[in-house]
């Protein structure tokens, strides 16, 4: 008996260990960060602000690269990323993970005068547990003004929908939660809540400047 006991345990142990890693309630080994150091985020200036309002502006090279070559890539990358009810990869901790909602979509895309114009309506993860997320719905507007060896990208009109608690949320401007002024205490370290908006907002930023350098380039 000892002997077929040891058998069948034997059997069941790796299909035990493989259900609890693909489970509901399994948890994924956390992707290290190549920002693990918040103080990144909470520097000054880390939100940058054009006229109180909060903008993240850049100029993405693409040497050699005509307009209309650039055009192509970036249009077929947009209307990729933001396809409306839309999924890109299972772990929200990747880089390149998103969640569009309904809203999402090219709003304009014009070759001749080299210009896309995205709305972002997408879910912001900030943790994810057994039955339980943690999340924003962030908007915001992006405009890439597309010419001979460059993209201008400007991200701006950013607002999220934040959880006041029992299924409640309330919009709120990102001028009013993520600033320096707004999001940063006295001895310049993040307030808890704004701050993984903040953290957040800075990564996706990043991640739709690198996603279209590599498209172009």
């Amino acid at each position: 008996m000892k002997k077929i006991f040891v058998a069948l345990l034997a059997v069941a142990l790796p299909m035990m260990i493989q259900a609890q890693s693909e489970g509901l309630f399994s948890r994924k080994k956390a992707t290290p960060s190549a920002k693990a150091d918040e103080s990144a985020y909470a520097a000054k200036g880390a939100v940058p602000e054009v006229d109180g309002k909060v903008v993240f502006q850049d100029v993405i090279a693409a040497p050699g690269k005509t307009k209309d070559d650039i055009f192509a890539k970036v249009a077929q990358w947009a209307s990729l990323r933001y396809e409306a009810n839309s999924v890109m990869g299972d772990d929200y901790r990747q880089p390149n993970f998103f969640k569009n909602i309904e809203f999402a979509q090219v709003k304009k895309a014009d070759k001749q005068q080299g210009i896309i114009e995205c709305q972002g309506a997408e879910e912001l993860i900030f943790s994810l547990k057994p039955l339980a997320k943690n999340y924003t719905q962030a908007f915001y507007l992006l405009n890439l003004n597309i010419s001979d060896g460059k993209v201008e990208f400007k991200l701006h009109t950013l607002s999220y929908n934040v959880d006041l608690g029992e299924g409640q949320f309330t919009r709120v401007a990102a001028e009013d939660w993520i600033t320096d002024k707004e999001c940063l205490n006295k001895k310049g370290k993040m307030k808890r809540i704004p701050g993984k908006f903040r953290i957040k907002t800075i990564d996706l930023a990043d991640e739709l400047k690198k996603e279209i350098s590599t498209a172009i380039n």
